[in-house]
């Protein structure tokens, strides 16, 4: 039991052949055939060739109702009794009447009030029944409690189960992804006024041909304003949270670009070495992105040294890191199919942009923060 529960363990409730139906209602699942026939009928009208509206809303019904299906927590009994007492402290949830079951309070931010946490007495502890995004914000604030963090308490207008302070991002934090956004938009825009999208690619032919700006040029440059809008996005969102970690200004902004080239430079490395003759140009700051992750996910994040690469918490990380990607390249893979149009996810620099922020990446940290025993 405490193996089990030391490792916090999210698992199905109902089967994994069970959990990819969108639903557990009837009428759900009956509208949700429904359409899936209709899409289909008029698939077939039109050749297969689906429009892509209808492929992305039903990704995305899919994906919501997916996201939601019910889940089991195991817990040990303290850590349980743990959770219900935060339960009752913070308001966001009414004890049923029912034994061992909690209701969504009106008010609350996590749904409707007809849903429930359910804690089920076994032989190995307590499994905490509820919605697999409710287990995983449980389970977060479970593990930073037991690593030393404070949670928020009962705040007016907040999420159920906040952990750790909120401090006000300073403005120096954002200067970083906010020069770097700045540059990618315009060279898009202006890339799409010369009709030379991609020209910046990079590829085995073009640096064949001696095109060697690319190698530098590809990380801000883009296929689409969609690839920007999300990359973009992405720096403005994760971005300051890294600057912090990296120190003081102006060093932290020099720190941030070297991680973002470094990485960038990593993924085009691997996406070389497996196509090194492809004509296929590549073109994003996804690889320095996700060197930026990497790093992140091995960052103290209360200033304490740095995630063991066996922690329960990198690991689950990395898990989480292979599913998005195959994910995206499924989704993608789908919609060049109805399209009739290529489409491609360039999984290798990500890969090796993730590669070199985790493991290399921990070197721009200030010297503060330092290995764990068998960190790597």
């Amino acid at each position: 039991m405490a193996g089990a529960a030391d490792e916090l363990v999210i698992r199905s409730r109902h089967g994994v052949l069970r959990d990819l139906f969108p639903s557990y209602e009837p009428l759900s699942i009956a509208a949700a055939l429904a359409v899936v026939v209709a899409v289909l009928l008029l698939g077939w009208l039109v050749s297969w060739h689906l429009p892509l509206v209808f492929v992305l809303l039903g990704a995305i019904q899919w994906s919501a109702f997916y996201a939601e299906r019910p889940a089991l927590l195991a817990l040990t009994t303290a850590q349980a009794e743990r959770v219900e007492a935060t339960m009752a402290e913070e308001g966001h949830f009414e004890q049923s009447l029912i034994g061992g079951r909690w209701e969504v309070s009106k008010d609350s931010s996590w749904g409707k009030s007809d849903k429930v946490i359910e804690l089920v007495r076994t032989d190995r502890g307590v499994d905490l029944a509820a919605p697999r995004p409710w287990l995983e914000a449980i389970r977060n604030w479970l593990e930073w409690v037991e690593e030393g963090g404070k949670p928020l308490g009962n705040v007016d207008g907040g999420e159920p189960f906040q952990i750790g302070e909120i401090p006000e991002i300073p403005r120096h934090a954002k200067v970083p992804g906010i020069v770097l956004s700045a540059i990618m938009v315009p060279l898009l825009i202006y890339d799409l006024a010369m009709r030379q999208v991609g020209h910046w690619g990079l590829s085995g032919q073009a640096l064949a041909s001696g095109r060697y700006d690319v190698i530098l040029l590809h990380m801000i440059s883009h296929g689409s304003v969609m690839h920007v809008v999300m990359n973009a996005g992405a720096l403005l969102a994760i971005g300051p949270a890294l600057a912090i970690r990296l120190g003081p200004p102006p060093l932290s902004w020099l720190r941030f670009l070297l991680l973002f080239v470094a990485s960038g430079l990593a993924g085009a490395a691997l996406y070389l070495a497996i196509h090194p003759f492809g004509t296929t140009p590549m073109v994003g700051a996804s690889g320095a992105i996700y060197g930026m992750i990497g790093l992140l996910v091995r960052s103290p994040r209360h200033g304490g040294e740095l995630m063991s690469l066996r922690s329960r918490s990198v690991r689950r990380v990395g898990l989480a890191m292979i599913k998005e990607n195959a994910f995206l390249f499924a989704l993608l893979a789908l919609m060049a199919w109805t399209s009739g149009s290529a489409g491609g996810l360039a999984w290798e620099a990500h890969l090796g942009g993730f590669l070199f922020g985790f493991f290399a990446g921990p070197r721009l940290l200030p010297q503060t923060a330092s290995p764990t025993n068998g960190g790597g």
